[in-house]
């Protein structure tokens, strides 16, 4: 327990250093924070204006689809601002910087997590929280205690799932180290079909989504609980609250799979 409390104090210092220095240019940070705000709204604009054309995709109205691009990008984001830094691990093995990271006495992952705490990625965790709350308003959900808390439950295991995937395409990188856009059609793809009902995938994908990468545990299967929807594969009603169970398998795998990459790694000798 000492060990956990401490290593919280490390992680809070280190993490405000990146906060001050990042506040010294408080107008550069409004600016980026905006930008991604921006950025994002654009993104879901298209999927209003696609609604502008058709009445319903594959079953699923416009506020439908918002709940499951509000959950997915909120999730998304949140994971995105904690392991940011996992996104250039590549540059880490390429240039043997992780030399460094391994003579030092705290864990790896931790220190390769507190590289980088960019807050530009508030306006993206701003705009998914937005488009969530407007779904929200304008469906028609029967609220009751046991969903708020699955609600709460859904977006703290959907974030960690997503961790998870950043851990995964970073422990990749030790053994193909330009592997990164190989690790991007996990990450960002897994975010962009999280916007979407899986209905409108192949059969096997939708498979995929579910039992080997379950990213549908993210906004998917929590939108069917919320809207008490029928499941189109005819899967039980209580699989659908597996996503803590589904996120902590993927953090599981990921651990592994750090640990199993730090093992092997071997220095570049520069």
């Amino acid at each position: 327990m000492a060990v956990i409390f401490e290593t919280g104090g490390i992680y809070r210092r280190l993490i405000g250093a990146h906060l001050r220095s990042q506040m010294q240019h408080k107008v550069s940070f409004v600016l980026r924070t905006l930008g991604t705000f921006a950025a994002n709204f654009f993104d879901f604009a298209g999927i209003a204006v696609l609604f502008g054309r058709i009445p319903q995709l594959s079953g699923w109205s416009l506020p439908e689809v918002a709940l499951l691009y509000g959950i997915s990008s909120l999730c998304f984001a949140t994971a995105e601002l904690f392991g940011g830094a996992l996104d250039n691990f590549d540059t880490v093995i390429l240039q043997g910087t992780f030399d460094r990271v391994l003579l030092r006495p705290l864990d790896a992952l931790f220190q390769v997590l507190t590289e980088e705490f960019a807050l530009r990625r508030l306006g993206r965790m701003a705009q998914g929280g937005l488009v969530l709350g407007i779904a929200l308003a304008q469906l028609p959900v029967s609220w009751t205690a046991g969903k708020v808390l699955f609600l709460a439950i859904s977006l703290v295991s959907g974030t960690a799932l997503f961790l998870g995937i950043f851990v995964l395409g970073a422990a990749y990188c030790f053994w193909i180290v330009q592997g990164k856009e190989a690790t991007h059609v996990v990450t960002y793809g897994g975010d962009f079909m999280s916007n979407y009902p899986m209905d409108i995938y192949s059969h096997w994908l939708k498979r995929f989504a579910t039992f080997v990468l379950p990213i549908g545990f993210v906004s998917y299967y929590p939108s069917l609980y919320l809207l008490e929807r029928s499941d189109p594969f005819g899967l039980p009603d209580w699989f659908r609250l597996m996503g803590p169970v589904a996120a902590a398998a993927v953090c599981l795998a990921a651990w592994c799979a750090w640990r199993g990459g730090v093992s092997q790694y071997q220095s570049t000798g520069s």
